[in-house]
Order: C-alpha cells, then sequence, then structure tokens
C-alpha cells in the first residue's frame, strides 16, 4: 500500500471520528471522543516520527503527516474547551496535556525541517505526553 492510500484511509478514520463526535449525547462522551481523537493523532504522528528516525518514510510524507495530524489535535482540543458543562479543572488538565502534545508535535516538525533523524527522545516525550492524556480524560488507551 503506497502513502497516497493511506493518507486517504486517515483521513476517512478522521472523519468518521469527527461524524460520530457530533452524534454523541453529552458533554462527557464529546470529552471522550475528542480524548480518542487527540490520542488517535498522536500516535499518528509518533509513528510517522519512528520511521522518519528509521529513515523508512520520506522527508514531505512525515512533514505533511505531522501538520496534519497536529491541526486535527488543535481542532478536536477547540472542540473540547467550547464544552461548558465539562468541570473547569478537568478542561484545564486536558488543555494542558493537549498543549503538551501539540508542543511536541511543533518539535518533531522543526527536527524533520532540519533532517534531524535523531527523534526518540521526542517519540518517547510524545508517547508519555499521549499516556498523560489518557489518564487525564479517563480514556483508556488503545494503542
Amino acid at each position: 500500500m503506497d502513502h497516497r492510500n493511506v493518507s486517504k484511509i486517515r483521513v476517512s478514520v478522521l472523519c468518521l471520528a469527527a461524524a460520530l463526535a457530533g452524534c454523541s449525547s453529552s458533554e462527557s462522551d464529546q470529552v471522550s471522543v475528542q480524548s480518542k481523537l487527540i490520542s488517535s493523532c498522536s500516535n499518528s504522528a509518533r509513528m510517522a516520527l519512528e520511521g522518519w528516525h528509521l529513515n523508512q518514510l520520506p522527508e514531505a510524507y512525515v512533514r505533511q503527516t505531522l501538520q496534519s495530524m497536529q491541526g486535527n489535535v488543535e481542532r478536536a482540543a477547540s472542540e473540547i474547551e467550547a464544552l461548558r458543562d465539562v468541570d473547569t479543572a478537568q478542561r484545564e488538565m486536558l488543555a494542558r496535556s493537549v498543549t503538551d502534545i501539540v508542543n511536541l508535535l511543533r518539535q518533531a516538525q522543526s527536527q524533520v525541517a532540519h533532517g534531524d533523524h535523531d527523534t526518540v527522545q521526542t517519540t518517547l516525550h510524545l508517547k508519555d505526553a499521549i499516556e498523560g492524556l489518557s489518564l487525564t480524560s479517563g480514556v483508556k488507551r488503545s494503542t
């Protein structure tokens, strides 16, 4: 399967997740759906970064994946921030977790842009941030 097909599949999955988010009945369901979406996108970015580290994926593909996943994470975070019936403390903790993820995605993009294949630390920090998001949101890890 070539990279274009993988990208199309990812976009389809993300669109399905976004559609399902709109069907959720409560704001806690919305938090759960958006947190899962953030986790999924972050894991996709992490896998692309691992492929970059191992010289298995081209720079353009990794750069595009990181940018796309960061945008998806930021949109999902905005959805969570817009939920007013969610406990303020929980929303703030989620916001901090998402900020950590976004900052790591920016760092990863910078590394790729500079041709830096030594991304092990960034990948590990991203994995930790994803796990932190899962703990904060109460959503069990799926990967």
